[in-house]
């Protein structure tokens, strides 16, 4: 393999690089690093533009899995420490009481992770504590990486992350009450997506209220966010972590470790989420939010649909569920951080609660792949 392309495929190289240029670059990055029994059936320009950065890139599809390309760096700086300029008083205000509304609506409407568990989550109580600015400045740096400077290969990365031990069955309509799915079907199936979606006692009509989500082991369904007639269903599959590692790793692919993670999450930039520092108002409307936008790579990282990422190392977790925990949102907010530590796995050989935790693949482009 040439270093000019191991060169190329990091930036800044791969930001002067022409469009024709980049397309060629990315030609011989599926030549010699995709495993030739997988099939590559698409390769799409993209451009994305988030919190003030802009990375033209490729989206490719793999065996049927989108990837996006994400051009590596040298010298990378990450971890929190603080952030560049701090957090100010309003974003570490427990007064935020517009922010408070909106996450426990949210959390009423959504998938979280007292459905999965079916458990409770209890409200802790702070009401001894004085949330000042530094006590939730120090907070904040206790849940996070430290600073560091580390070189990030360049990556294809899964661009949405998949439920871990969960299996996919296919999407079921309401106007019509079919699943649209490959797997053999039954009637009893199809009673329990429609008694999730009408509970015994209320009746059926065509324009229901239907839930955004439902789950009663071992079936889960939620909403499709482009078309509300359909929900995707999927079924409980449990797995451990070292199962999990060992399918990923599979052809050649892998997890993020958590340095790989947090460059692909926020890019480098030293700031507490993926869009920044700020808590707007506007955080919990779906159309605007960058909750669920796709960030600087184009990748659907850190959004309040998936919960903890399991990583190339069981000691921690990235991203996580979000939860009415505390009175300060945004300690809240903390999991869906670019810096975030959530808790590892305790036991790799024990089956993991299901739907609870995500995963997402990796392939690394680098001299020794």
């Amino acid at each position: 393999m040439s270093n000019n392309l191991f060169e190329a495929v990091l930036n800044p190289t791969w930001k002067t690089l022409s469009n024709e240029m980049k397309e060629v670059v990315i030609q011989n990055v599926l030549r010699h690093f995709v495993n030739p029994i997988l099939e590559v059936t698409k390769i799409t320009p993209v451009s994305y533009h988030f919190g003030g950065i802009k990375t033209d890139t490729f989206e490719i599809v793999i065996d049927g899995i989108e990837y996006v390309f994400v051009p590596g760096q040298k010298k990378c700086i990450l971890g929190w420490d603080r952030g560049l300029s701090g957090l100010s008083g309003l974003d570490c205000s427990e007064e935020r009481q517009e922010l408070r509304y909106a996450l426990k609506r949210y959390c009423n409407q959504q998938l979280t992770s007292s459905l999965l568990t079916e458990e409770g989550f209890l409200n802790q109580d702070f009401s001894h504590i004085r949330l000042t600015t530094e006590y939730i400045d120090e907070k904040i740096n206790r849940s996070t990486s430290p600073l560091r400077e580390v070189n990030i290969p360049a990556l294809l990365v899964e661009k949405k992350p998949q439920y871990v031990g969960m299996k996919y069955i296919g999407q079921y309509n309401v106007v019509s009450g079919q699943l649209m799915s490959h797997e053999n079907q039954t009637d009893n199936l199809l009673e329990r997506i429609h008694s999730l979606l009408v509970p015994e006692g209320q009746n059926h009509y065509f324009l229901q209220d239907y839930p955004t989500v439902a789950r009663k082991a071992p079936l889960l369904i939620q909403q499709n966010h482009l078309n509300p007639d359909i929900f995707n269903c999927y079924v409980d599959d449990a797995i451990s972590y070292s199962d999990v590692k060992r399918e990923v790793e599979r052809h050649g692919f892998g997890l993020l470790n958590e340095d790989e993670w947090e460059y692909c999450c926020g890019a480098s930039c030293r700031r507490l989420f993926k869009w920044g520092n700020q808590l707007k108002r506007q955080l919990f409307q779906h159309s605007i939010s960058p909750l669920w936008k796709e960030n600087m790579f184009g990748l659907l990282i850190a959004n309040a649909e998936f919960g903890p990422e399991l990583i190339d190392d069981e000691h921690y977790t990235k991203g996580g569920w979000l939860e009415e925990t505390h009175k300060a949102p945004i300690i809240n907010l903390l999991p869906l951080s670019s810096y975030y530590r959530g808790e590892g796995i305790e036991d790799k050989e024990k089956e993991l609660t299901p739907g609870y935790y995500c995963v997402r693949k990796v392939m690394r482009v680098d001299s020794n792949g």
